[in-house]
């Protein structure tokens, strides 16, 4: 009886993996293509914000490179999604705000909002450079890797503005 017993498991066990879907190859540049875009749309907003509310002049200036550069990035991919006929949910192409403890930062607005560029671009390096090596579909890793050198001068010009508010 136990043996029927567990060959019952194993046997069920065995049926459930294989009634488990295979990943489609192009789920992965859609995926890549959502937390990109939002990731954009982030940085476009609080670069807004930054924009209007920094107190200091190299703040200011970063917001509106933020602004700049990812509206620009944002176009290349929507167009690139709409190219490969990938539609993106709307959560990914708009209405994104600022994150609310930036928005009431008050004072402490330069600091919270470079902390948050750091850790944000730091993982944003990450995402690209990781779709530029591994991703399956060779157009969307190539604007992965087109993007690299920008977001990684982001990386480097918002430690640099870090490290002279330490």
């Amino acid at each position: 009886m136990r043996k029927l017993l567990l060959f019952a498991l194993l046997g069920f066990g065995t049926v459930a993996k294989a009634q488990i879907p295979q990943p489609d190859p192009d789920t992965t540049a859609k995926h890549f293509l959502i937390v990109a875009s939002i990731k954009n749309l982030q940085e476009v907003s609080s670069g807004q914000l930054a924009a209007q509310k920094a107190t200091r002049a190299d703040v200011k200036m970063f917001g509106q490179m933020m602004v700049k550069d990812h509206g620009d990035a944002e176009q290349k991919l929507l167009a690139l999604a709409k190219s490969h006929g990938i539609a993106l949910p709307p959560a990914a192409t708009g209405g994104i705000k600022p994150d609310l403890a930036l928005v009431n930062a008050g004072a402490n607005f330069d600091k919270l909002y470079v902390h948050g560029m750091v850790s944000g671009h730091e993982n944003t390096v990450q995402v690209f450079e990781n779709y530029a090596t591994v991703g399956k579909d060779p157009a969307v890793k190539a604007f992965a890797q087109q993007m690299l050198p920008t977001l990684k001068h982001h990386l480097m010009e918002i430690k640099a503005i870090d490290e002279k508010l330490k």
